[in-house]
């Protein structure tokens, strides 16, 4: 258990005579529910200042807006806005650039031509758009192959010398590529100039035996992400190896000390935040690196949901900052799991019944980030207060901790929830459920009215919820709000 969830659950402890039910900080689904079974769903711990009415709260995630583009095909699997005032993008077979001129609020957006989509004959499930910009132009790889346009210019895809590749990153001037044949080797372009390549300039991931399959820049180095560990070399400038008498130096080499025992097969969970690199590994656990070093910050219980994935280099991970915390987003299949840096605990997305979070992709752009949708060509902002996801109510969810009477009954004759109340955003109602064989049937339960805007002193309160020995209840709503706690009146002995 983490510091921070640890000072969190001691400040939320119920105090003697009180009877509140502890607010869940995290999700935590165990393999057997009657252990615990904890959710939150479109909703995230908050730390509150220490004279706030509770030292923490539930605090509703930000709805998704259309942010004015949108491209012909979907889904936007990439963006980059490394380049001031220029956007580009992958959506569906097609490559973009959208840029805004000035004084215009409006972006003019060209569509530079067909990439095709990624394919290769071993890894085809571990393959990705990647694109890289620079200040000379932009590259985008679509596995083998590589396009190039200025930032003006037209799109041409790289031919001649080029041998074919997985991934792409810019550093220093050079285009940099991971080879996508099985021998771990990577290239780089020569400088400033992503179609030029000498047949000599290639080097290999090979400190322990691993293929690099996808390179990121990450404070001034490459890091390359292998199956079974992760490299990071440097610009060593002219101090490198020289090639042929002659001939000019290869730029690049490994870090003393730059190599990570963990490897992926999920290139596409790779994401940079804070500083560190992010990704799940082979195994299922989720690191973070400090300086040279993985940190894991997985649970058991992430650990386990992403073990029994069938395709595991299907799962897409992304990363952002809003609104003071830091987060790391890990999607597969129908579910979303987020990992926030602020309070080091897991929380979970959805955009509908059912669904998956709908970004895919990522840029900062302006002050903000913009995601790439799964199900359109359309680029999205997260806007704080908004109740939708791209039109579409997002349902909220929190599971509360398991409630044990042992081997006698307890009564429960009274609930009340304390929340957020009379914002024309905030629920109108919210659905109490609840279980009492330990999760694994659920009781319809009660809706308990929250009443409209402008009612600030309304109680969401529901009675009469009759005895048990076990019981786990569960809150759904929709709208906009902040849990503060959950009180229940319960007569017998709890444990």
């Amino acid at each position: 258990m983490s510091e921070t969830l640890a000072a969190l659950k001691t400040a939320l402890a119920p105090k003697p005579g009180m009877k509140r039910i502890p607010l869940p900080l995290e999700s935590y689904e165990y393999l057997s529910p009657p252990l615990t079974q904890k959710r939150l769903l479109n909703l995230y711990a908050e730390a509150a200042p220490d004279d706030s009415r509770t030292a923490a709260a539930l605090v509703a995630t930000a709805g998704l807006h259309p942010y004015g583009i949108t491209f012909a095909d979907g889904p936007v699997t990439a963006i980059n806005s490394d380049q001031p005032g220029i956007l580009y993008a992958v959506s569906g077979t097609h490559f973009y650039r959208a840029t805004r001129p000035f004084p215009s609020p409006d972006f003019v957006v060209e569509d530079l031509g067909e990439v095709g989509t990624p394919s290769g004959a071993d890894y085809a499930q571990n393959l990705m758009p990647t694109i890289a910009s620079g200040i000379t132009g932009c590259v985008v790889c679509i596995p083998p192959n590589a396009f190039t346009c200025t930032h003006t210019g037209l799109l041409n895809q790289i031919g001649g010398d080029f041998p074919g590749a997985n991934s792409v990153t810019y550093l220093d001037g050079y285009w940099v590529f991971t080879s996508n044949d099985i021998d771990g080797n990577f290239f780089c372009s020569r400088l400033l100039d992503p179609n030029d390549f000498d047949a000599l300039d290639f080097a290999f991931t090979d400190a322990v035996p691993n293929v690099a399959r996808r390179v990121l820049t990450l404070k001034g180095e490459l890091w390359f992400m292998g199956d079974m560990a992760t490299e990071i070399w440097y610009n060593a400038g002219s101090s490198g190896l020289e090639l042929t008498p002659g001939t000019s130096f290869f730029p690049f080499r490994r870090l003393p000390g730059g190599v990570i025992p963990y490897g992926t097969d999920s290139i596409k969970t790779c994401a940079i935040l804070d500083g560190s690199m992010f990704w799940v590994a082979r195994n299922g656990t989720v690191f973070r690196s400090v300086g040279y070093k993985a940190e894991r910050i997985s649970t058991h219980s992430i650990e386990e949901a992403l073990r029994r994935i069938a395709a595991p280099n299907a799962v897409c991970g992304l990363a952002y900052v809003q609104g003071g915390h830091s987060f790391y987003v890990v999607t597969y299949a129908t579910t979303t799991l987020v990992y926030d840096v602020a309070t080091r605990v897991w929380h979970e997305r959805s955009s509908a019944a059912n669904s998956a979070w709908l970004p895919v992709s990522i840029a900062q752009y302006g002050d903000g980030p913009l995601f790439g949708a799964s199900n359109s060509g359309r680029l999205l902002t997260p806007i704080p207060f908004l109740e939708t996801d791209d039109g579409v109510l997002q349902t909220r969810l929190v599971q509360l901790p398991p409630l044990w009477a042992g081997t006698s009954r307890a009564f429960c004759s009274r609930l009340e929830v304390e929340m957020e109340l009379g914002q024309p955003r905030n629920p109108s109602s919210v659905q109490l459920e609840w279980s009492d064989d330990g999760g694994y049937t659920w009781v319809p339960g009660r809706v308990m009215a929250a009443d409209s805007a402008g009612h600030y002193r309304k109680r969401v309160v529901t009675t009469r919820l009759g005895s048990f020995r076990q019981r786990t209840f569960r809150l759904v709503m929709q709208g906009h709000t902040v849990i503060y706690g959950v009180d229940a009146d319960i007569v017998g002995g709890l444990h």
